[in-house]
């Protein structure tokens, strides 16, 4: 007999749909995927958050090869991040005015905070662990969670970059970031759509990091996600706002770290609307507060 697990997002019947080996120590994961909402989710997560997100994970050498946080801490002019920098920028400058207050959930190290900075906006991170400490240490402005309820309604603007497919319990995360926006704030976040990989999601490159990629979701996830958290999503109709951080995740995905004059000579948003069309990232909405 198939057994059931109940969708952490719209309490449906969620089923198991199979498993995927770890890269840190080679154990097993079991998924399950919700045919209501479409929320998919790895079952059996890791909880030992400072084993798994230490410094080996964001030198690359953890979970998922893919991340190189130190790098792009020692060479933040130059990494390729800075274009996915500039995309959230643009996104931002769409939705707010002069004098907006943002925050960036899940920083890391900062990367994007002390971008953002250097261009007189207003903003702080938050986030906990190795990397913030390591941020804090350069001199970042990063919240603790005690001190970021402090700021409960102050924000306009949230961003959320690669941060909710590591979250096991989605909605208590939609609902911190709704406690701290203002009525009428912005949370814009980016993360893989599931909806493509549908029936082979653990063919997906984000299932192929279990041990840290826990919650998969489809627009109609994020969707469900907003409307029970305080939120009216929305769809950026505009695919120009999204070029810039769809050609970062095309130079991530194909292994380049750092800009180049030759890379800037391609035709970006032709191929970064090809690959959208194959994976759909721009369809993730983005989320006003009510």
């Amino acid at each position: 007999m198939t057994k059931k697990y109940t969708c952490k997002v719209c309490d449906a019947i969620a089923i198991p749909i199979g498993s995927q080996n770890g890269n840190l120590d080679g154990r097993t994961y079991e998924f399950a995927q919700c045919n209501n909402c479409h929320f998919s989710f790895v079952i059996n997560f890791r909880e030992d958050y400072a084993e798994i997100y230490n410094e080996n994970y964001y030198a690359g050498r953890g979970a998922d090869p893919m991340v190189d946080y130190i790098n792009e801490y020692k060479n933040s002019s130059i990494t390729i991040r800075n274009y996915e920098w500039q995309g959230i920028v643009k996104i931002y400058q769409e939705f707010c005015p002069e004098n907006s207050k943002w925050l960036d959930f899940g920083c890391g190290s900062g990367g994007l905070v002390r971008y953002v900075k250097k261009q007189g906006i207003d903003i702080v991170g938050f986030d906990e662990g190795w990397a913030a400490s390591l941020g804090r240490e350069g001199g970042t402005q990063i919240l603790t969670a005690s001190e970021l309820i402090q700021h409960n309604g102050t924000f306009d603007f949230c961003s959320a970059i690669e941060v909710f497919e590591h979250i096991p319990n989605p909605l208590e995360a939609f609902r911190q970031i709704r406690r701290i926006l203002k009525p009428g704030g912005i949370l814009f976040l980016t993360t893989g759509n599931a909806q493509p990989w549908r029936s082979k999601l653990l063919n997906w490159s984000y299932a192929s990091c279990p041990d840290v990629n826990v919650s998969f979701y489809e627009p109609e996830t994020l969707e469900f996600c907003m409307r029970k958290t305080g939120f009216l999503p929305k769809k950026i109709d505009n695919f120009n706002q999204y070029s810039d951080i769809i050609k970062y995740k095309i130079l991530k995905n194909t292994g380049f770290q750092n800009k180049s004059f030759l890379i800037d000579m391609l035709p970006w948003r032709i191929i970064s609307k090809l690959v959208d069309l194959r994976y759909q990232v721009s369809a993730q909405p983005y989320g006003v507060a009510i």
